[in-house]
């Protein structure tokens, strides 16, 4: 009898396991945000790596995202020579999303919650300054993928996030991304 709970049970785990869906997803974009004591905006790219599990297949799917964000910007209120600004952003976070809808199209929410290392660089009149530092991630998105086959997606997304640290005005960045997905 020991034996048979053990191997039903065996066999109802994996039944769970064999229903998962993984995707990863390789998205870009533009990104930007506001500096800190200068009324100046940074622009730049960004490249997301996301991979995810949806167990079961349901609406709740778990990730795991690294990317890079690469934002600059030209200050030039000051009459004497301008500064240049250079910030990179490298953030590692956890990726709840909850999708909706069952068809070719679905939209979704998704949340962000990790870490981030950033390196700053500042260059002009006064010489050049640079820094590193490493805080918190977190943020809210939304987006939409559009099923191009059972196992292919394309996805646009929309990314709103906090970075605690010094450099950006309150600490917010924005991302507006598009990329190519697959599932296994």
């Amino acid at each position: 009898m020991k034996r048979l709970l053990i191997f039903l049970f065996a066999l109802t785990s994996s039944f769970t396991l064999f229903s998962q869906e993984n995707m990863i997803t390789i998205s870009g974009g533009y990104a930007f945000a506001n500096l800190e004591d200068v009324d100046t905006k940074a622009t730049g790219y960004r490249i997301n790596g996301l991979y995810e599990f949806n167990p079961q297949e349901g609406k709740v799917a778990h990730g795991i995202a690294i990317g890079f964000i690469s934002t600059s910007a030209t200050d030039e209120t000051v009459s004497i020579e301008s500064a240049e600004y250079k910030l990179t952003n490298w953030p590692i976070y956890y990726a709840p999303k909850v999708m909706f809808g069952k068809n070719k199209i679905k939209v979704f929410i998704k949340g962000a919650a990790g870490i981030h290392i950033s390196k700053y660089k500042r260059s002009g009149y006064l010489g050049e300054l640079s820094s590193n530092d490493t805080g918190f991630y977190g943020g809210l998105g939304g987006g939409l993928i559009i099923n191009l086959s059972e196992k292919l997606f394309i996805n646009g997304e929309y990314e709103w996030a906090w970075l605690s640290n010094f450099y950006y005005d309150n600490g917010f960045m924005n991302s507006a991304m598009g990329g190519i997905g697959f599932r296994f």
